[in-house]
């Protein structure tokens, strides 16, 4: 695979009533890629969704019966990194709240995403530090 090209990441627009940035996480995917190395043969599906289906997930995988931002699954096979679900409607309120653009919080959620099936995670302080300090670096 040459550098410039995503095409191990399916872009999956699952909800049509809100924008995807697609150029912008395309972007963001050749960085994210290029960073980690040992990953760079796998394919990944990114699939931007609503809050019904997020929450359906959230529900079944994690026993939390509401929707969330942003749910990672690996599926730890050695071709396949695994799946990315967004929800765009949370994406909106958040960017909203935090005062910052649309698809700047989906490609937020995508890097924190993209995070977690690498093995990243959030659980203490100084975990949440450095998932922020990737999530600043990447987006």
């Amino acid at each position: 695979m040459k550098n410039d090209d995503i095409s191990y990441v399916n872009f999956i627009h699952d909800y049509r009533t809100l924008p995807c940035p697609r150029k912008v996480l395309r972007s963001t995917a050749k960085k994210l890629f290029q960073h980690s190395k040992d990953i760079s043969q796998k394919h990944l599906n990114v699939i931007l969704c609503s809050d019904y289906i997020i929450k359906k997930l959230n529900k079944k995988y994690r026993n939390i019966n509401r929707p969330t931002d942003v749910l990672s699954f690996n599926f730890n096979e050695q071709d396949f990194m695994g799946e990315i679900y967004i929800s765009l409607q949370r994406a909106k309120i958040q960017a909203r709240r935090y005062n910052t653009p649309y698809n700047d919080e989906i490609n937020r959620l995508f890097v924190h995403g993209f995070f977690h099936l690498i093995g990243f995670d959030h659980a203490s302080e100084k975990d949440r530090i450095i998932m922020e300090s990737y999530e600043k670096r990447y987006c």
